[in-house]
């Protein structure tokens, strides 16, 4: 929603959650921070110690692309308590069956967690240990489900919980889909179900997807576009052979190709900012991709910040 200019989705979404409004101007920042693979926590609190002040969330992943890392829900709610920035938890069906997606869940409100995403979750085929079984008993829409029963206050079992939590669900959105309408009647389900913010793959031009960004805006929820920055044209190649739903323009890869040596972290600073900006108007902020660099993930997050002051 736009008023006067404004967009006015951010602030709803962070009201919605602990009735957090922030006193900053400007579209909404989120980082995404993977766990560790391995327990040292403090090694990872301190890529961020002093420099996260102007983020409002951190996107908190559950062992992407199927690859075993530190649990994201305890991993989160360190975070919070360490850095004091919100986190908006990944939960995936892949790992958990039905009994524990609602036992983790809870244990993620008792220890401050109050945004999660829902996700299905990718393959095991592509991960660490493609023999391993997935558990998939709900998708992305049955856990939305799932989350606003037990905030109803009844689990599962329709048995009456010892104090419900309240969590804002969130969904993640793809705005590279090949079949761009099925994406967004996909959408409106999640809304259904009770999704009250998206998260976007990373996105590359606008031109190209500025209507659909501007589609699911208009469901009434705030999107926050996905912005990856790469630093060699070998990590560029490698994410989008690796990570589904990625897609970067030919005459962009072509570019990164003809001078493969380069570094290109300037490059992608600058770019990702003016697609920042030539959005700003139809989504309700940006959530910055770590990929394989989260070094300059953090500092496309600041440099984003400084150019909305």
């Amino acid at each position: 929603m736009v008023i006067n200019g404004q967009n006015t989705n951010g602030v709803s979404l962070q009201r919605s959650l602990l009735g957090r409004s922030s006193e900053r101007t400007g579209p909404i920042l989120c980082l995404e921070v993977n766990p560790p693979h391995g327990v040292n926590v403090a090694e990872a609190l301190e890529k961020y110690a002093g420099q996260v002040s102007h983020l409002d969330f951190f996107n908190v992943t559950d062992s992407p692309l199927a690859r075993m890392k530190l649990s994201a829900l305890p991993f989160a709610a360190i975070l919070k308590s360490q850095l004091g920035i919100e986190p908006l938890v990944n939960v995936s069906c892949r790992d958990r069956n039905i009994m524990a997606l609602q036992a983790d869940l809870l244990a993620g409100w008792a220890t401050g967690i109050r945004g999660v995403v829902a996700l299905t979750g990718d393959a095991m085929s592509v991960g660490d240990c493609p023999n391993l079984k997935g558990v998939f008993e709900l998708n992305s829409v049955g856990l939305l489900g799932l989350v606003s029963k037990i905030n109803s206050g009844v689990d599962f079992a329709d048995k009456p919980l010892n104090g419900a939590p309240n969590f804002t669900a969130g969904v993640v959105l793809n705005p590279n889909a090949k079949n761009s309408n099925a994406e967004l009647r996909r959408l409106e389900k999640k809304v259904a179900a009770g999704a009250k913010f998206a998260l976007t793959q990373p996105i590359f031009e606008s031109e190209g997807n500025r209507a659909f960004l501007k589609s699911a805006s208009d469901m009434g929820i705030p999107v926050l576009v996905g912005l990856l920055p790469f630093k060699t044209a070998k990590a560029a190649i490698s994410v989008i052979g690796q990570v589904p739903g990625i897609k970067i323009p030919e005459a962009l890869l072509a570019t990164l190709q003809a001078d493969s040596g380069k570094d290109w972290s300037d490059f992608f600073i600058e770019r990702c900012t003016s697609l920042a900006h030539e959005l700003k108007d139809v989504v309700a902020g940006f959530h910055v991709v770590s990929g394989t660099t989260p070094k300059l993930a953090l500092r496309l997050s600041q440099h984003l910040a400084e150019s909305f002051r």
